[in-house]
């Protein structure tokens, strides 16, 4: 289990191991059911993994695997269910209906909220295909909630709010501050068990970090209590150290050495025959798909300095209507400031086939900054929605988790036939070579 830094004091855990090893044994499993069952078995085996939750009552749990069945997550506060009436939280996800339940019994009063098809959301068992469910329960406000992809409040898909009783009444949901023990409920073959992998967030899932990042010199007390920015201490240790270096005034595209720059750039992407046009024109199908506008360039700013996919700082350039595919970022940690024009940035709940329409956007615009890490807006789409002729320049930086010891090298995207592929963070040019090359070319159009 590899425990990776969060903010501040949270943390996630990853747990690298799968099938059996994801698993400390059935709890509720045939004639053993019936030794540890003092009242009734459950209609399906029940799996113990090993991870527990670090704060009792609070906490959100994920498992991403293909699920064909409908199954359920299981909160308990022993390692043995002693029966269908004990005192649990459990979220069975079905193909018509999801449930949220106090206790495993099939009874109608074991039932806290219940959402049936049809309905506006897809709250449901997504089948032939590989998906993440998460469960959050949160003890201090007393929800449950249940959402797809990244463990964040705008991919709720469902959600209970438990009562609290008043002072002369018994809090019929007082125990679900010692709920610690994590189970799966299904019947899963050993090739599916042999899939599953997990994820836990010590906290319950409440309100996201905003996309924007705001000097804690110009942020507000409005920016911060409507949730439109966020300062850099908020994020991971990481990202305070990429936001260091490019949140400076100074880190501009043009400067009094090349105060054309901008213009010069825009100039080479629109004129056939230029340095920008000629290279757009070769990385066309880059992606595996002839349209032209998924294309820009990747500018490299110094060396690969092995802690990141590829050089750590790159200038890329985003011709007016040009979009990347649908990517992530080797699950590392990033920061994006905008030198010159706008872009849009589109965010999805994972990298799939199926995950065509983003969740949430925005447009950034000039010096504005954004981030991502593991947790948040790491599979997005950016894309320059401007006119022919007004191009975007960013500045993107990069850095592994300190704890990461896989540092995978890829950025994985979804190509023309829906078909995940690899990219490796390539380079067209060097800043320096391209700074000077770009200014001949600029220079020399008036001769």
């Amino acid at each position: 289990m590899t425990k990776v830094k969060n903010f501040k004091d949270e943390y996630f855990y990853d747990l690298e191991l799968s099938g059996e090893g994801l698993f400390s044994g059935r709890l509720l499993q045939g004639s053993d059911a019936l030794l540890m069952s003092a009242i009734k078995q459950t209609h399906h085996p029940i799996f113990l993994t090993h991870q527990e939750l670090i704060i009792h009552g609070q906490g959100t749990i994920a498992f991403t695997f293909q699920a064909n069945t409908s199954f359920g997550i299981v909160l308990s506060e022993n390692t043995a269910i002693l029966g269908a009436d004990e005192p649990v939280v459990c979220l069975e996800i079905g193909f018509h209906q999801t449930v949220f339940k106090k206790k495993l019994s099939d009874d109608s009063d074991a039932i806290i909220a219940l959402i049936e098809k049809p309905c506006n959301t897809d709250a449901f068992l997504d089948i032939n295909r590989v998906q993440t469910y998460w469960l959050s329960i949160d003890k201090e406000n007393r929800l449950l909630r249940f959402g797809k992809g990244y463990m964040l409040h705008k991919l709720v898909l469902f959600e209970a709010e438990l009562p609290r009783s008043g002072e002369a009444e018994e809090d019929a949901y007082a125990y679900i501050e010692k709920l610690k023990f994590i189970s799966l409920m299904g019947d899963f073959t050993q090739e599916i068990l042999s899939t599953i992998n997990s994820s836990f967030w010590k906290f319950p899932v409440t309100v996201d970090l905003p996309p924007v990042v705001t000097s804690s010199n110009e942020v507000t007390l409005d920016m911060l209590d409507q949730g439109t920015s966020t300062v850099i201490n908020n994020l991971f240790e990481e990202c305070g150290v990429l936001y260091g270096n490019v949140a400076g005034q100074r880190v501009v595209l043009n400067t009094p050495d090349f105060p054309g720059f901008a213009d010069a750039i825009n100039y080479s992407i629109i004129t056939k025959g230029c340095m920008l046009y000629e290279k757009l024109k070769e990385k066309k199908g880059e992606f595996g798909h002839s349209d032209l506008n998924e294309t820009y360039l990747r500018i490299t700013v110094g060396v690969n300095k092995g802690n990141s996919p590829g050089v750590p700082f790159v200038l890329e350039i985003w011709p007016g209507g040009h979009y990347s595919p649908i990517h992530n970022h080797s699950n590392c940690n990033a920061i994006i400031k905008v030198l010159h024009g706008s872009i849009q940035c589109n965010w999805y709940r994972g990298l799939s086939a199926y995950e065509k329409e983003p969740y949430d956007f925005c447009e950034l615009k000039k010096d504005e900054v954004t981030w991502l890490n593991s947790r948040q807006f790491q599979t997005h789409k950016l894309h320059n929605i401007n006119p022919k002729g007004e191009m975007c320049a960013t500045i993107q930086c990069y850095m592994y988790d300190t704890n990461d010891i896989h540092h995978y090298e890829y950025f994985d995207y979804i190509d023309a036939d829906d078909t995940l592929q690899h990219f490796t963070p390539n380079s067209d040019w060097e800043f320096g070579e391209f700074k000077v090359e770009l200014k001949k070319e600029w220079n020399s159009r008036l001769l």
